[in-house]
């Protein structure tokens, strides 16, 4: 028996057998393999992109059914990769410069573009290099006939282990027989967590893991609660870890009974508990999840993976949609917060050497009001049918709030001059986000109806660490004291000034902070759905 300390990055239990996932094909596998005719060479590679893309697509369809938009997404950007006009054209002058094979072309320009990522300087975008490798291994199968699919016993359910998983080959399995999964490389953001948190399935990241064909058939147990996996385990440890899983299951299900009370605590203290949310499905399991409103909707969703830009009348129906649902509750649409750690290929978005202190959020679409008119119209648009607010994220002065609202009501009159029916939002609120918005929260509040406390941007910008570089995690204490103080002063501000103040950052789920929010007058906190639960028996016992 041996157990692993790793991170966890999708909360459960699982025990069951091991398969072993061979690593990605690395770039050194073909030889650069002289061809005769390199036109012919050239289509077999188109024709193998384009039946890389029908096999993406189908898997998006199925993740889309299964999973959520989000989880989706991941294949769009897969097709869409497939699809890049640099990254194919690329491929076919290798092969006539070179005269090489289709698989030495695509390997050797996925290697550049992965280290053209790596060069990014953003963690997260980094990460995006696992992706080309799995889309370049795709295409590589196909031209050589190969399946694309991994096939295993259909009444067998298996942990998935691999040095660096890729969505794909998460999606292949049928959920029912997918227990967890284990890699040595990734982190929170990677596409493959990202997944299993849709799939509701335990996901822990383990880089001193030792990978051998062996592993298969083994059994293991991983436990995405402490982060550890344990191979070959004893008698004892099996039975232990068991009566864990059963307890964690017992307590999920007689959260259940929450669903449609109030967080309150025993001394009548009322604390709204909301949902964040980046798509229509993520509102239903908002609600379904007893979520009294939505505190965050992530309009950037609507922008990624995509070559143009969405369309007033798209954006109108995404957020009519989504108002239609909530009903009377309150759905706060956070204007588009694009740059950083996110990209759109529909956007002008420059490289930059310091992505996170760049243009992004609130400054692109000052930079870009033509997007952010288009944006504005379609909130006000869907106003007219429910409880909307609006937020304004990557606030650090009081102009850029005074000059937003300028905007919105410029929106309003190009509206009422074109007798389209509009509303202006319930309410306008601001992200504080940053250590200068918090320190002159006093100021701010007078020009708002209330505050979101973004904590994970706060974190990073005030403790100095980019919170997508997994190097900097140790040096990341996300209880720092700073952070918890700028928090509590921000809340003593808003109440000051007669507004509301949220967290809708990581930091609202993080139930050892729960009585500390709650002391500190926290009004609402926003959080993915399967924390809500969690968090309204927290304060209830309280």
């Amino acid at each position: 028996m041996i157990t692993y300390k790793g991170t966890a990055v999708s909360a459960g239990i699982a025990q069951g057998k091991l398969l072993y996932i061979d690593a990605p094909i690395q770039a050194d596998t073909f030889e650069q393999v002289q061809i005769c005719d390199a036109d012919a060479e050239i289509n077999k590679l188109i024709a193998a992109c384009n039946k890389a893309v029908d096999q993406l697509m189908e898997l998006y369809d199925k993740a889309l059914e299964n999973s959520g938009a989000e989880a989706a997404d991941i294949f769009m950007v897969h097709s869409m990769m497939l699809q890049d006009e640099d990254f194919l054209q690329n491929m076919q002058d290798l092969i006539h410069s070179k005269k090489c094979c289709a698989e030495y072309a695509i390997l050797q320009v996925a290697k550049q573009f992965a280290a053209d990522l790596a060069a990014s300087g953003s963690a997260y975008i980094a990460e995006r290099g696992s992706d080309v490798a799995d889309v370049s291994k795709r295409v590589i199968q196909i031209l050589q006939g190969k399946p694309t699919d991994i096939t295993i016993d259909k009444n067998e359910s298996v942990i998935l282990v691999a040095d660096e998983l890729s969505p794909s080959q998460t999606l292949m399995f049928d959920r029912s027989k997918l227990l967890a999964l284990i890699s040595r490389k990734g982190s929170r953001t990677a596409h493959t967590a990202i997944l299993a948190r849709a799939l509701s399935i335990p996901a822990v990241i383990v880089p001193d893991l030792v990978l051998n064909e062996e592993l298969t058939g083994t059994l293991c147990i991983v436990d995405g609660l402490e982060g550890t996996v344990t191979i070959s385990p004893d008698e004892q440890t099996a039975q232990t870890a068991l009566m864990k899983q059963e307890k964690y299951l017992k307590e999920r299900q007689e959260l259940e009974i929450l669903k449609h009370k109030e967080a309150v605590t025993s001394t009548g203290q009322k604390v709204k508990i909301y949902g964040n949310a980046g798509n229509l499905e993520d509102i239903d399991a908002v609600i379904s999840s007893g979520g009294e409103g939505v505190g965050l909707f992530r309009s950037e969703f609507l922008y990624l993976g995509r070559a143009d830009l969405p369309s007033e009348d798209e954006l109108t129906q995404v957020y009519t949609n989504a108002a239609k649902k909530l009903e009377e509750k309150l759905l706060v649409i956070r204007t588009l917060d694009i740059g950083a750690d996110k990209t759109a290929p529909c956007l002008p978005l420059e490289p930059e050497q310091n992505p996170a202190l760049g243009i992004r959020a609130l400054r692109l679409c000052f930079e870009c009001p033509e997007v952010f008119m288009t944006q504005l119209r379609a909130i006000l648009r869907a106003a007219v049918v429910g409880n909307v607010a609006v937020m304004f994220p990557m606030i650090i002065a009081l102009d850029e709030i005074q000059y937003a609202k300028e905007c919105m009501k410029k929106a309003a009159e190009q509206l009422e001059t074109e007798k389209i029916p509009y509303s202006m939002p319930k309410e306008i609120g601001i992200m504080i986000e940053t250590p200068a918005a918090a320190i002159i929260s006093d100021i701010l509040a007078k020009e708002v109806d209330f505050f979101s406390i973004g904590s994970n941007d706060l974190t990073q910008y005030t403790l100095a660490i980019d919170r997508q570089n997994q190097r900097l995690e140790k040096y990341c204490d996300v209880h720092h004291e700073a952070v918890l103080r700028l928090i509590e002063i921000v809340a003593e501000n808003a109440h000051k000034n007669n507004i509301w103040v949220g967290i809708c950052g990581e930091l609202g789920s993080d139930l050892g902070l729960t009585e500390r929010f709650v002391k500190a007058g926290i009004d609402e906190l926003s959080v993915y759905p399967a924390a809500i639960l969690p968090l309204k028996k927290k304060i209830r016992d309280l």
